[in-house]
């Protein structure tokens, strides 16, 4: 006796049936014994008879419930509420194994002094595995709202079934005279669900035979196979003869019940030393062998191959060769076979007629060597003859290695649930390979729409006609949430130096961009060409400092910005240009004077 962590007392109750074995009384993942969880100050029995602290009474309508194995028993539970307030009263069974019952209605609403009866059904499989015996259990009632418990305590009997299966193997047997001794084997199966011991039995109508087991008699458990050797032997030989055949049967009888038994049924040849058959066969043996000689066949001609021939023994790979052969007639077929290096020899799909002795064909042989065989079959069993011819050759030149050229992705940053197109270019290629996933890509594709869920870097790898490997480049993409903005201005400003009363123009550069727009604190300029790259002029001459703000939006709405400050300048004042000498040396006055210059070949006209 104990306490669990509750503070209630574990008190080990001794069952009707737990002074038997373990295993005959307890099914499969249950202990011979029940423990009842009860508080200090309330202790609880066990049979159905309740003391009257308890609020929820439980009654079975039998205490044993006999059941066979394949068929149904079952008990009526019945639950009384004591209590002062209504409850939702829950039947469970613990002590037998789940798959042996089932409740119907696990479950009953009852008012205060309410009585309710539900069945529990039982139903064991018929089964070595079920075996017999009594197994105790507890029917507990427990009321959902308040906690309170009632139990009542039966037996569930499994009665016990019997079942036996015999087999021999093998089924016949045969004697000799110099061997007489037969073996047999057989197999015995006790499928009852109860330990058997059983005696083994053999016998053949005429006792003509002799019988002996390894052992005679066995003890066997539920569901367990034996396989027992038998020696079979006649009790007599005969050394002229026909050939006897005796039927026996081998049996098996349970020691506690005659009537539980299984046969088998055998059968053995007894065979004399020489049959009738054999004694008249060597009379005519000696008497026919001398007449069979003298009548023997003469021996066939003898296969010769005169000539086989490859013409040439070396080429280039695609190239064809000529076979030539020349046999000596008196053969019955002919066949051509070919051998690829270190294959299985296969036959040629053209092959020569049978009357065809001397003839020639085309064929094309296979790098890095062919052999070729002649095979010549004879007639009357005689053996075949072969001859070989091995050609060499040169290998095909080697495949051009496939090229990737470039790999790229567009865009390399996306918001999550967006796309991306991956591109490339290679030459020489008959496949891609792109990772991760393995996906095999023809050779003419050149794109492929993607759409990442996270952070991904992806490689494609390049492979040639040949099937070898190319190169390979690898491309990475960020991918962010919805809230990130992920367009960037990479760069904005005026292209031109701004005077008084001139134009500005602006150009700017932005990366994942969707639209850019330009703004001025003088008024708006609106939404503009290529949101990547490009530039605007606005119209407005400018004669004051005036700030520009560029907003570039992504495909989620978001949106970064960045101001340039146009300040014009005070245009200068205009540089008169230096008069220009003539070229034949004459000297122009200082003096604001108008001269003229003669003119020349080439020359010009000084300003003044």
């Amino acid at each position: 006796m104990g306490k669990d962590y509750n503070g209630s007392l574990i008190i080990p109750v001794i069952l009707p049936g737990v002074c038997k074995s373990r295993e005959a009384t307890t099914p499969r993942n249950q202990t011979a014994f029940c423990c009842v969880l009860t508080t200090e100050r309330q202790i609880m029995t066990l049979p159905t008879s309740q003391t009257n602290l308890q609020k929820i009474l439980v009654s079975l309508s039998e205490t044993e419930i006999a059941v066979d194995p394949g068929s149904v028993a079952q008990v009526v539970v019945t639950m009384t509420n004591r209590q002062e307030n209504p409850d939702r009263l829950m039947i469970e069974v613990e002590g037998v194994d789940v798959e042996w019952y089932s409740i119907p209605v696990s479950a009953a609403n009852l008012g205060a002094g309410a009585q309710s009866g539900e069945r529990i059904i039982f139903r064991v499989a018929r089964g070595a595995g079920n075996r017999a015996g009594a197994y105790p259990f507890i029917v507990r009632v427990q009321a959902m709202e308040t906690g309170e418990t009632g139990v009542a305590q039966a037996t569930l009997i499994v009665n016990p079934f019997n079942s036996l299966q015999m087999e021999l193997n093998p089924k016949r047997g045969s004697a000799t005279f110099l061997r007489p001794l037969n073996d047999f084997e057989i197999s015995l199966t006790n499928e009852s669900n109860e330990e058997k011991t059983f005696d083994l039995f053999a016998s053949d109508q005429d006792n003509e035979c002799a019988y002996e087991f390894d052992t005679e008699r066995v003890t066997m458990k539920p569901g367990q196979t034996l396989t027992i050797p038998l020696a079979t032997r006649p009790k007599t030989s005969a050394f002229f003869g026909g050939m006897r055949l005796y039927s026996f049967t081998v049996s098996a009888r349970a020691v506690d019940n005659p009537y539980v038994a299984a046969n088998a049924h055998g059968q053995l040849e007894r065979h004399a030393l020489i049959s009738p058959g054999v004694g008249i066969f060597l009379c005519l043996l000696a008497i026919g062998a001398p007449i069979a000689y003298s009548l023997r066949p003469k021996p066939p001609i003898p296969l010769f191959i005169n000539k086989f021939v490859g013409v040439p023994d070396k080429v280039n790979s695609g190239d064809d060769i000529t076979l030539s052969w020349d046999v000596a007639p008196g053969y019955q077929q002919l066949i051509m076979m070919k051998q690829v290096g270190k294959q299985d020899a296969v036959a040629l799909n053209e092959q020569p007629k049978p009357e065809q002795n001397v003839g020639s064909l085309t064929t094309r042989p296979e790098p890095l060597q062919t052999t070729y065989y002649l095979v010549v079959r004879g007639q009357n069993g005689q053996k075949d003859l072969e001859k070989k011819v091995v050609v060499s050759v040169a290998p095909p030149p080697a495949a051009k290695v496939a090229s990737l050229k470039y790999f790229r992705i567009n865009p390399a940053v996306v918001h999550q649930g967006e796309p991306v197109m991956l591109s490339w270019q290679a030459s020489e290629a008959d496949k891609f390979i792109l990772d991760p996933g393995n996906v095999t890509l023809n050779g003419a594709e050149q794109t492929r729409q993607i759409v990442p869920d996270h952070d991904e870097q992806y490689t494609l790898r390049s492979f040639g006609k040949d099937g070898k490997p190319g190169n390979s480049k690898t491309v990475s993409v960020r991918v962010v949430g919805k809230d990130i903005c992920i367009a960037e201005i990479v760069s904005f400003r005026a292209a031109n130096t701004v005077y008084e009363g001139d134009k500005v123009r602006l150009t700017w550069k932005t990366r994942y961009a969707r639209t850019v727009r330009i703004d001025s604190d003088q008024g708006a300029v609106g939404d503009v060409g290529n949101p990547l790259a490009g530039s605007v002029t606005i119209d407005t001459p400018i004669n004051t400092p005036i700030t520009f703000t560029l907003t570039a939006t992504d495909t989620a709405g978001k949106f970064v910005t960045k101001t340039y400050t146009v300040k014009p300048e005070v245009r200068p004042i205009p540089v008169e240009p230096k008069p220009t000498p003539p070229v034949d040396g004459t000297t122009v006055p200082p003096t604001g004077e108008e001269t003229t210059v003669p003119p020349t070949t080439g020359g010009t006209t000084s300003p003044p």
